[in-house]
């Protein structure tokens, strides 16, 4: 059975966005820090921020933010109350193992995002640079892209559909737009 076959099943009608990525490539990394830090205090609604960054001995260190763990956070102790309205005295108790429960879950895909960038950073990322990967809704463009300004070159590429296919989408487009880039 196709994954993705079973994100469509469960999907809402409201589930459905467009999501952009950007990547930015940097000589360094605090140029790409800086970058990273003024889209985190840009105010618009990111879904995911992690810099990338290999030192002149060869050494990948990423940064991320948290966003992973808040939304998981976030939706499961959501799912917690919507259970806890069925027994009404529970809702304090659903909800909060709810939020316990997406917070870890959340914090374990955290964990797991930063070994995938960092290994797939080792072999994309030169000495002594760094990238900077932002995901964001669509609607948030207008107030994202324009804080990135120390990028040497930056893509921006769009996905549309149920939150993690659009972002595998749009993450999958701005990496084929930066490879055709070339060194």
């Amino acid at each position: 059975m196709n994954p993705a076959a079973g994100l469509k099943i469960l999907s809402l009608p409201f589930d459905n966005e467009t999501t952009d990525v950007l990547i930015g490539s940097y000589l360094s990394r605090d140029a790409a820090h800086d970058d990273y830090q003024a889209a985190l205090a840009c105010g618009a609604y990111l879904h995911g921020a992690i810099v990338v960054a290999k030192d002149l001995a060869g050494t990948v260190t990423v940064e991320q933010s948290d966003h992973m763990v808040r939304e998981m956070a976030q939706g499961l102790g959501t799912v917690g109350f919507l259970t806890g309205l069925a027994v009404f005295p529970l809702i304090p108790l659903t909800t909060g193992f709810g939020a316990v429960v997406g917070g870890v879950v959340g914090g374990a895909l955290h964990l797991a995002t930063e070994t995938k960038v960092k290994g797939q950073g080792a072999t994309t990322v030169p000495l002594g640079c760094a990238a900077l990967i932002l995901a964001f809704p669509r609607s948030s463009a207008g107030t994202v892209e324009p804080v990135v300004t120390r990028a040497v070159s930056k893509v921006t590429a769009e996905g549309s559909g149920h939150h993690v296919q659009a972002l595998r989408q749009a993450l999958g487009g701005a990496q084929q737009q930066m490879a055709a880039m070339g060194p």
